[in-house]
């Protein structure tokens, strides 16, 4: 009995001391596994600190190509600029400054050649009406009038102030142009019905029956231009070459009241 009671006494001393030594045996397990998990963890930290590291490290690669790209935009800047001002050079050379005035100089000279080309040439541009054929009548009076397009855009139409003639079934025996050309609407031999009803200063009537009637493009607030000038003195000298005229009156001379035209007209510019 004694001998059995031994025995138990032993195994549980036994499985005492295997508990205690498991215990202890599982302690320390869970102690390696908590430094085992703290060891990961301080890599871990240690790993995303190197990605940071990587990161700020490839900071200054962005902000170098910036800087590139800044100093590209300024050198584009600076060659544009050296660009401008070598032009601004040339431009405000001397010689080149001389040699466009020689050139706008020429330009002006060329225009004011054709004008002065055109003023005074007679462009036959007959009508078929405002007139009435004759062959023997005695021309010695030039009657200087006035017109202009009313209808049309252009004040200054030939072809708008030709319409309007038609229109009235009236014409003169010339149109003279504002760059001085002069059209022949009715032959000098016809008589144009240009004057109306007038009377002449020294008492005469039916003057159209004895007269040239030349219209001059103008309105009524307007000057005449140096070539229509031009071209009235060649025409009256052309005339007085072929007919014995005594008179160069405007439309107001001969009806006056009733007419005023000529407008805007200096009769010193006119050789009468």
């Amino acid at each position: 009995m004694e001998k059995k009671y031994f025995i138990f006494g032993a195994c549980l001393i036994l499985i005492a001391v295997a508990g205690f030594l498991g215990l202890k045996n599982i302690q320390q397990a869970k102690k390696n596994i908590s430094i085992s998990n703290q060891l990961l963890t301080v890599g871990e930290q240690k790993s995303a600190n190197s990605n940071q590291d990587a990161a700020i490290d490839q900071q200054p690669t962005g902000d170098s190509s910036q800087e590139v790209a800044v100093g590209n935009v300024q050198k584009t800047n600076n060659e544009q600029s050296s660009k401008s001002d070598k032009q601004n050079a040339v431009e405000n050379s001397p010689v080149i400054k001389e040699a466009s005035s020689v050139i706008s100089n020429q330009l002006s000279s060329t225009d004011a050649a054709k004008q002065s080309s055109s003023a005074g040439k007679i462009v036959s541009k007959l009508v078929s009406w405002g007139f009435q054929k004759s062959s023997e009548r005695k021309i010695d009076t030039v009657i200087l009038h006035s017109s202009y397009d009313a209808l049309g855009s252009d004040p200054f139409s030939v072809s708008g102030v030709i319409a309007e003639y038609k229109q009235a079934q009236v014409s003169p025996h010339y149109l003279i142009a504002r760059d001085g050309t002069i059209y022949q609407l009715v032959s000098d031999q016809n008589i144009a019905w240009h004057a109306g009803v007038a009377k002449m200063p020294d008492g005469r009537t039916d003057v159209n029956s004895f007269s040239i009637g030349v219209e001059i493009i103008n309105t009524q607030t307007g000057k005449f231009t140096d070539q229509q000038y031009s071209a009235v003195n060649s025409l009256i000298a052309t005339l007085k070459k072929k007919y014995p005229i005594k008179n160069i009156l405007g439309h107001s001379d001969i009806a006056s009241g009733r007419k005023t035209d000529p407008w805007g007209i200096i009769w010193g510019k006119v050789n009468r």
